[in-house]
């Protein structure tokens, strides 16, 4: 077993070309061939390995250097979870004026404040995150963490799409 992370090279040994290329779309995308791939790394290694990633996915996105398709789909799982708690607190909004979440759901669904995660949440019984903290809310908390961890080592502020992840994690029991 290699020892730790530390230890290994910065670079590859000569002859050797590394990217990272983590995917998005779950189950249903895999299955059709459509996962989303998020490739960092030199471009002409991405574009040499494209063909392969379009076996499995498309769109194929080169999004810059080794490590920042890792970055940018930590980013993406962060906006979705925003999405998530903005949605939980528009459906307990809706609520509290009187308004059907179950008919609210169609609505965002064909309107301008529809989001994936908008989508999902109108699916869900009561229309609230806590259904989905069994299956979800570890994972995402796990990627909130990492996206913090970055942006603190960056220098970047990773703004009100954090309060928002926060609150959608609070709201499914995995509190950052």
């Amino acid at each position: 077993m290699p020892g730790p992370a530390s230890a290994w090279p910065r670079r590859p040994p000569p002859g050797v070309a590394v990217v990272d290329a983590p995917v998005s779309g779950g189950g249903p995308a895999a299955e059709r061939g459509e996962l989303l791939v998020m490739v960092g790394g030199d471009g002409a290694v991405a574009e040499r390995c494209r063909p392969v990633f379009e076996t499995f996915g498309g769109p194929v996105v080169h999004l810059g250097t080794l490590g920042a398709g890792q970055r940018a789909k930590l980013v993406n799982n962060l906006l979705f979870a925003a999405n998530l708690g903005v949605a939980e607190s528009a459906f307990a909004l809706a609520r509290g004026l009187g308004v059907d979440p179950g008919a609210l759901s169609t609505v965002l669904a064909h309107g301008s404040g529809g989001s994936f995660g908008t989508n999902m949440l109108g699916g869900l019984e009561g229309h609230t995150l806590a259904p989905l903290g069994p299956f979800a809310g570890a994972l995402l908390r796990k990627d909130a963490r990492l996206v913090v961890d970055l942006a603190l080592a960056a220098g970047a502020e990773p703004g009100t799409v954090l309060d928002a992840a926060d609150a959608a994690l609070k709201s499914m029991g995995h509190l950052r």
